[in-house]
């Protein structure tokens, strides 16, 4: 019995132990964090320096900044590679490297890892002319690949000097847009999905209700691919300087190209190692005491994070001058207070806006979109504050990303002008409602449903029953108003007739340069674009431009950590067969959880992904 104790006694005595050294080491790494980032000195860039664009990011529409893990990384391995960067704060960096005498050029290395809605087709292309640019300073861009991505390859075609590994591989195979579909399994495992919806092209509920593409969504989507494929070889052949019908006629006889492929095509101008790239660098820049190598002043230092965070601020907004406010909306549009890169909350961007509408600073609104739609409840939220705002004298001017359909395009309608980029996707003018059963599934596991009810549709919402032919045709009228709604709107702040407008809706959606043709936008352009057309709107001479969400600091981000939420996580895509196969999997399921519009209505577009065909 005593030595019963004895092992009791031991056992709590290497528990408080641990705990205690566990503590002392937590304490002593959140004072290192703190210490790295808090009272982390500038860089200093030093004379000849290059400044390096490493892809290996996230290129975002909205701010993000760095996550926990990131900091944690830079404390233990003193490796600092944050995987967000919005699109903004990297053309800025650009565009002051131009002008910056210590800087003698660009060096652009890595590929970039996407997620969720980042690296959309649009920002990429914002990215490459803000390169196209610099070029203008006299300065040069040189880049070093092995085995780029398309998208990769787009940004590389810019540079003057380009290195490829001689081992490398260049894959240009075209676009192709892969849906998964889930109306077998439904069927299989109980699942019952009732659906109304308004729109010949309105394809977004076909992977709940079908196994294939229709034939009216399969030629929307072909006629995207190929306005992008073509956009595509136009780019790099125009960038690389070289003959486009070469270039087709190379990859008709195959899509992967070795280095003595891209050498002969002139898809890249030289074939070297990685040391001789260095050694390249350092021959047209200066050379670094420490490192022995080039000169270099990383993105992350370049970009001044640490002070911009300062301006930046959903509460702090200086009262003394003028403000120009970029609001992102970047995600599938639900119901909430989310934003995450993946959804969005209706509401949290009706609030940002609100707040902007009390403050008599702000003297002009920029919309950026960068989202398929969603939740129809959520889109008017932010469509009703825009109205507000815009009632007080703001002008309301829309950026469409690398996609604003359907949600996204609704919360453009009432504003003062649409700019949009060649290649965004646009339009999707349709209406559905999804309505989920899980009676037979329920049946399968044994479980049955009882209720008690005051009407015949009081439980119209619940998963418990399929819904009636009548409750059907009630849905349906309720989707058909708000069809009609989205067409009012359309045809009013479009000045499109009604005719007009019912053609070009219908779900359909259009690329860019034909939303200009058909009226759904105003002018081709960036965000710089619009940024600049609303300066001039408001006639401001001194002012800030001030972004939300506000680019997260170091203690915005130990802050966070310590909340507690329950959350999908949905990590950077992998390129692997496996890999595509559950990340596809996973990202249904996300969205199905995020399905929370109270009357189960949506403008969305499914099939769209950030890199919708790459």
């Amino acid at each position: 019995m005593k030595s019963f104790f004895k092992d009791i006694l031991k056992k709590i005595a290497v528990t408080i132990i641990s705990s205690f050294i566990f503590v002392l080491f937590s304490f002593f790494l959140f004072q290192a964090i703190v210490n790295t980032f808090v009272e982390r000195p500038d860089v200093e860039t030093a004379e000849g320096s290059f400044l390096v664009l490493d892809l290996s990011m996230n290129l975002t529409d909205r701010p993000s900044g760095l996550k926990f893990e990131d900091i944690t990384r830079e404390v233990l391995t003193n490796e600092r590679k944050p995987p967000n960067f919005h699109l903004r704060e990297v053309t800025e960096s650009i565009a002051k490297a131009a002008f910056d005498r210590k800087v003698r050029g660009i060096c652009i290395q890595g590929g970039f890892k996407p997620d969720g809605y980042g690296c959309g087709y649009g920002a990429i292309k914002e990215l490459v002319a803000a390169l196209e640019l610099f070029k203008e300073s006299g300065k040069k861009i040189l880049g070093f690949f092995s085995n780029p991505s398309q998208l990769d390859y787009l940004v590389y075609s810019i540079c003057d000097e380009l290195h490829m590994n001689s081992s490398g591989t260049l894959i240009l195979k075209g676009l192709a847009n892969e849906q998964l579909f889930f109306a077998e399994t439904f069927k299989k495992y109980g699942v019952g999905v009732q659906v109304v919806r308004v729109g010949e092209f309105k394809g977004a509920v076909e992977p709940f209700t079908s196994t294939e593409f229709s034939q009216e969504n399969r030629l929307q989507i072909s006629r995207l691919l190929d306005l992008r494929w073509e956009d595509y070889l136009n780019s790099i052949s125009k960038n690389r300087g070289i003959d486009k019908q070469n270039l087709i006629s190379v990859l008709e006889n195959g899509f992967l190209l070795t280095a003595s492929n891209c050498m002969e095509t002139g898809l890249t101008d030289k074939v070297s190692t990685y040391g001789a790239f260095l050694e390249r660098l350092l021959e047209l820049g200066t050379k670094d005491d420490e490192s022995k190598e080039f000169a270099r002043v990383d993105l992350i230092d370049y970009v001044n994070r640490a002070d911009s965070t300062l301006k930046v601020s959903d509460e702090d907004i200086e009262e003394e001058k003028d403000i120009i406010a970029v609001v992102y909306v970047e995600g599938v549009i639900v119901d909430g207070f989310i934003d995450d890169g993946f959804s969005v909350g209706g509401d949290e961007i009706a609030h940002r806006i609100r707040k902007l509408a009390k403050d008599e600073n702000v003297k002009g609104l920029v919309l950026r979109i960068n989202s398929p739609g969603g939740s129809v409840s959520g889109s008017e939220a932010i469509l009703n504050e825009l109205s507000r705002i815009k009632e007080k004298g703001v002008p309301v001017v829309i950026s469409m990303g690398s996609v604003a359909a359907s949600g996204g395009y609704w919360i453009s309608m009432d504003s003062d002008k649409i700019f949009a980029g060649e290649q965004t996707i646009t339009g999707s003018i349709g209406v559905f409602g999804l309505i989920p059963n899980m009676k037979k599934l329920a049946e399968n596991f044994g479980l049955q449903w009882d209720v008690v009810k005051t009407h015949p549709s009081s439980d119209i919402m619940s998963v418990s029953r399929p819904k009636s032919e009548k409750e059907l045709q009630i849905i349906q009228e309720y989707i058909d108003r708000i069809y009609e709604r989205f067409l009012y709107l359309v045809g009013t702040n479009r000045d499109l007739n009604s005719t007009r407008v019912d053609k070009i809706a219908q779900g359909r959606v259009w690329m860019g340069v034909d939303a200009l043709k058909n009226g759904l936008i105003d002018e081709l352009g960036g965000l710089e674009d619009a940024i600049e057309y609303t300066i001039s709107k408001t006639g401001v001479k001194e002012f800030e431009i001030l972004e939300f969400p506000k680019v997260k600091n170091s203690l915005d981000i130990l802050t966070e950590t310590f909340k507690v939420e329950s959350q999908l996580s949905i990590e950077a895509s992998v390129s692997s067969g496996w890999g595509v196969a559950f990340e596809e999997i996973k990202y249904f399921i996300y969205q199905i959880s995020h399905f929370n519009d109270p009357r189960d209505s949506y403008f969305l577009l499914p099939w769209y992904r950030g890199r919708f065909g790459f």
